[in-house]
């Protein structure tokens, strides 16, 4: 009874309310059997028109045909809903059978595709040993026919060997004998050379020295004539300051020239003790530009900045 109450709930309900309509009719309906006598009213008489009962009872069971086919139509549909449910289950079951037999089919697959590997290994296998023992003897038999081969040219090699160690000695004789000769010559003809090339060192060096002696007289010449030639030049262009009096001043003065001898830089570096000499002497200098430059590139250079000695003659 339960079961069947929780499949068609919606029917039982139904089927509750019939009951419960009937049982309402019944009770109420025993009342028409011994209807009241007539009150006459006090008021207006109101006229009321009575309805067939059969009419009710049609009306009554319309509603109770509709329940019916309602409830019928939800158990319809609650059947083709369980028949649906059930027939996706079975397809799906019968997708899972089909399933498991196709991996199974794969699986026997497998295993005959990895035996016939293994068969086919193990013949490969035995193709190769074969193959291996075979080769294994030809390695042999070649092995041993290049030791045969090898002593015999061992033996011819050695022959040959000795055949030319004894040429090499009777060649290495004369050659020594050669080589001692062309030696004895060598020392002879070195010595000869070391004695012409220490006679033209010293040749030369004599010469350089002549050279370097005869350049060091001109250009000790040619600086005198040039530092006289500076002197001459700014005693020319040199003013006594009245400060100086006849006393016998003299500043050491140091010049810096270009190669064209402007003068770039002239400092008292050793003062006369009177600012205005050494302001003269500096004036002088300035006044005296350009200067004399020597006439040898190694004095230009020495001229470019050096240091005199000013001691004015008049």
């Amino acid at each position: 009874m339960l079961d069947v109450i929780r499949r068609h709930p919606l029917a039982f309900f139904l089927a509750v309310l019939m009951h419960l309509a009937i049982l309402a009719l019944m009770v109420f309906g025993l009342d028409w059997l011994n209807p009241p006598k007539p009150v006459k009213p006090a008021g207006q008489i109101v006229h009321a028109t009575l309805m067939d009962t059969s009419q009710l009872q049609r009306e009554k069971d319309a509603r109770e045909a509709q329940k019916r086919l309602q409830a019928e139509r939800l158990r319809k549909q609650e059947e083709k809903k369980k028949a649906e449910a059930r027939k996706k289950k079975e397809e799906k079951r019968r997708l899972e059978q089909e399933r498991k037999r196709e991996q199974e089919a794969r699986k026997k697959a497998e295993l005959k595709r990895k035996e016939e590997q293994r068969k086919k290994a193990q013949a490969e296998k035995k193709r190769k040993l074969a193959l291996k023992k075979k080769e294994e003897e030809k390695k042999k038999k070649a092995e041993l026919e290049r030791q045969r081969k090898l002593k015999e040219k061992k033996r011819k090699e050695e022959e040959r060997r000795k055949a030319e160690e004894k040429k090499k000695a009777e060649a290495k004789k004369k050659a020594e004998a050669e080589r001692k000769r062309k030696e004895a010559a060598r020392k002879k003809a070195q010595a000869e050379k070391k004695r012409k090339a220490r006679e033209a060192a010293e040749r030369k060096a004599r010469e350089a020295e002549m050279q370097a002696q005869w350049e060091a007289e001109q250009a000790g010449r040619e600086r005198a004539s040039a530092t006289a030639a500076i002197k001459r030049k700014v005693q020319n262009n040199w003013l006594r300051p009245p400060s100086a009096g006849k006393q016998g001043l003299e500043a050491t003065v140091r010049v810096r020239l270009n190669d064209k001898g402007s003068v770039l830089l002239v400092q008292v570096v050793k003062s006369s003790g009177n600012a205005a000499f050494d302001r003269s002497v500096v004036t002088a200098v300035n006044k005296a530009d350009p200067l004399p430059m020597p006439k040898n590139p190694l004095l230009i250079s020495e001229f470019r900045d050096f240091t005199f000695i000013f001691r004015p003659t008049k």
